[in-house]
């Protein structure tokens, strides 16, 4: 008796979709061109932004290029960046610090980021965690940070970070 349901209401519903001129499309085929598109997912959009920040870093740092490196920082006498060194107050002091400790891209050497989290506090503020890793002539040296970035004037820029 079941067979007999089953097949009836299939040929029912293969019925109703032909009279309507349309026969019903087997799951898995594309959408239709004119289907609405799902929203935009405005969080892992933010995200993506964020990790592209570093990820020019990463490719500014291992050109040589500090100058490309130093421009996702907030140009302010505020600005903290806390290492095994010391904590460094503002831009200006943080790049005579890096020029000093890496004279040339040979001393640099070649930086990775690895993100492990982000939180977004708010809508102007997100804090990164993760790993880094440098390594140049054979020596690495890494270890884990935390990177606070805050939109300001449209532009998200590193406010304030931890290396260790």
């Amino acid at each position: 008796m079941k067979m007999q349901v089953s097949s009836l209401l299939f040929f029912w519903v293969l019925l109703v979709f032909s009279a309507a001129g349309q026969a019903p499309k087997p799951s898995g085929l594309p959408a239709e061109k004119n289907q609405v598109k799902p929203p935009v997912n405005f969080i892992f959009e933010k995200k993506k932004l964020l990790i592209g920040i570093l990820e020019k870093q990463e490719t500014d740092w291992n050109q040589g290029n500090l100058k490309g490196f130093l421009s996702a920082y907030w140009d302010s006498d505020t600005l903290r960046s806390v290492s095994v060194r010391g904590i460094y107050y503002g831009k200006e002091r943080l790049q005579n610090h890096l020029k000093s400790t890496f004279p040339d891209s040979a001393s640099m050497g070649n930086l990775s980021y690895d993100v492990v989290h982000i939180e977004l506090i708010g809508d102007n503020d997100a804090l990164l965690t993760g790993k880094w890793l440098r390594k140049n002539d054979k020596k690495f040296r890494g270890g884990y940070f935390s990177i606070l970035l805050r939109k300001l004037q449209g532009r998200w820029q590193i406010v304030a970070e931890h290396f260790g």
